[in-house]
């Protein structure tokens, strides 16, 4: 995982205050005030966004999460790549395209595929594929997920 790669962690209450939200099925309900995109930005002042992004590269690594935490994990950075924030770019977009599944009649997944135009700065509809960017397939090799 990035905590051993890179040397850093979020603490343990860090961590597992992640997975409680990511856990927590009632925070995307129907009705409810909250979501667990949401909850997991809330954490960013406290914690700052350097651990948080680990901390979701993490989930993102883990093949054992369900689909709807990658799915949560590309929501935040979703909305770090319009905040602006600093963001490991070809490891996110190495694992987004790894982790999200390609919808219906398309090619990639549709919120992969935003963050990805957002990220490399290229056009929605641009014929860039990012499993053919050098960068991307060097961070693929590295993170083992080729």
């Amino acid at each position: 995982m990035l905590d051993r790669a890179y040397g850093g962690s979020g603490g343990m209450g860090f961590g597992n205050s992640i997975d409680s939200i990511l856990g927590n099925d009632i925070l995307d309900a129907d009705g409810c005030d909250g979501s667990k995109c949401e909850e997991i930005e809330n954490l960013i002042p406290e914690y700052g966004w350097v651990a948080v992004q680990e901390a979701l590269l993490n989930v993102l690594l883990d093949d054992k999460r369900r689909i709807s935490d990658y799915e949560v994990a590309a929501q935040v950075f979703w909305g770090a790549s319009l905040d602006g924030r600093d963001i490991c770019i070809n490891n996110v977009i190495a694992l987004l395209c790894h982790r999200l599944p390609n919808e219906e009649g398309c090619s990639e997944n549709n919120l992969a595929w935003s963050i990805v135009t957002k990220l490399k700065n290229v056009g929605y509809l641009s014929d860039y594929c990012p499993l053919q960017d050098e960068e991307v397939i060097q961070a693929r090799i590295l993170l083992g997920i080729v």
